[in-house]
């Protein structure tokens, strides 16, 4: 599970995702790091191609998928 940095997110440091268990994980700059849970491979190939991955996150991952902070 590799990490992607996102220098260029205002809010997201990095995120990986696990393909065995569907989860994608997220860091914030804050330092918090939640996980994303039953989420497709799709999703997250959709957030690693998005201009903004802090708005593909708002609009298609929170409020879909169960989350936890990790």
């Amino acid at each position: 599970m590799d990490w992607i940095n996102t220098p260029e997110s205002s809010n997201i440091a990095r995120f990986t995702y696990d393909e065995q268990n569907e989860v994608l994980k997220v860091e914030f700059k804050n330092g918090g790091v939640y996980g994303y849970f039953d989420v497709p491979e799709h999703v997250f190939d959709g957030m690693k191609a998005a201009g903004s991955k802090g708005q593909y996150l708002a609009h298609q991952v929170k409020g879909v998928y169960r989350y936890a902070r990790m």
